[in-house]
């Protein structure tokens, strides 16, 4: 409260927040019908609003900026601000209401461009806030299409439905198996003796200027090759009978298709606390996405592997690939041991235990 009053000089009217996730085992399996299993993390992000009667000035406390605007229009260089306003866009769009500025106060502590869906928690605590002021008869669920909405719509990158999803329905504590084709999902819990760690690659994955639109692309073009709507769809033991003309095509399709098996058999491992099985998935899961996929580089490779050598049951590049996180599962009472021992291989290496 007194931070929000020292920058608009008044107190704010309503608040909400949404939370970050890792992915422990599941990617690019989302935007192709398949299934993911990811964990939310401890970092949020927290919107405070009020109104402002003549323009929307928004404040991010990880840019220490302020921003204003009048129209939707999104900017030429992809400014922070635009999340807001593609929220803000499809809110106006989509519901019979008075359009109002607003004073926006974003507070966060969740590391930007790193893979753990920092813009799909900023986008659903938003449009939350939203639902508050203008009492909003919508969902959970619903909040999570609005907002994948506005990566795609506004913002232009290209993705699945599993982060809104686990930011607006997750449960801190629980991997959230999630079928992105009928959008059922389970809540499961994590053993008690185990915990996942994240460690930082420390190379920001800018989706709009990787390869992450171009993978996009190219499980399309694998779907359409196969004739089959999803990829999701397709066992291993069918794919392997599929004559592909483009080495490359199948190489990035082969990952789909075994990583959806995958996350189905860490689920059942999960369920059954077979950790150590979880964590031999985990590994093979990183290989292909390194590998087949190729969303991995040397550097986030030789992490993995002082992780796995260190004690890790299983490690792996999690989130969209081309940097970030790589996350491990380690026994919680070798932990201690397992940050030390990596801390050999590499002392600036942060970690984000979860």
């Amino acid at each position: 409260m007194k931070e929000f009053k020292k920058l608009f000089n008044h107190n704010y009217l309503y608040k909400d927040s949404a939370y970050a996730r890792v992915n422990l085992i599941g990617e690019h399996t989302d935007y192709t019908g398949g299934f993911v299993l990811p964990l939310l993390l401890n970092h949020k992000t927290e919107i405070f609003i009020s109104l402002n009667k003549e323009k929307n000035v928004v404040y991010s406390n990880l840019f220490n900026k302020k921003a204003s605007f009048v129209d939707l229009k999104k900017s030429k260089n992809n400014h922070w601000s635009d999340y807001i306003k593609g929220c803000i866009k499809i809110i106006n769009s989509n519901f019979s209401i008075n359009n109002n500025f607003f004073n926006i106060f974003i507070k966060s502590n969740i590391p930007i461009n790193r893979g753990i869906s920092s813009s799909a928690a900023l986008c659903v605590a938003f449009i939350k806030v939203m639902r508050k002021h203008y009492k909003l008869d919508i969902s959970d669920k619903e909040i999570a299409f609005l907002a994948q909405r506005v990566e795609k719509e506004f913002i232009g990158v290209t993705g699945g439905i599993m982060d809104q999803m686990i930011s607006s329905l997750g449960i801190k504590k629980k991997a959230f198996f999630l079928n992105c084709y009928s959008l059922k999902y389970e809540l499961i819990d994590i053993p008690k003796d185990f915990i996942f760690t994240l460690i930082d690659s420390k190379i920001e994955r800018k989706l709009r200027e990787s390869s992450y639109n171009k993978r996009f692309k190219e499980l399309k073009e694998a779907e359409k090759i196969v004739k089959i709507k999803y990829l999701g769809q397709l066992k291993m033991n069918s794919f392997s009978k599929i004559e592909f003309n483009n080495a490359i095509i199948k190489k990035r399709a082969k990952h789909v298709v075994s990583e959806n098996e995958r996350v189905q058999k860490a689920k059942k491992a999960l369920e059954n606390s077979n950790i150590r099985e979880f964590g031999r998935l985990m590994n093979e899961s990183h290989k292909s996405y390194s590998k087949e996929f190729e969303a991995s580089n040397i550097h986030i490779d030789k992490i993995v592997k002082y992780s796995l050598k260190s004690g890790a049951l299983g490690s792996r590049l999690t989130g969209g690939g081309f940097g970030g996180f790589i996350v491990s599962l380690i026994n919680s009472k070798n932990y201690k041991k397992w940050k030390s021992n990596i801390l050999q291989f590499s002392k600036d290496n942060k970690f984000i235990k979860i």
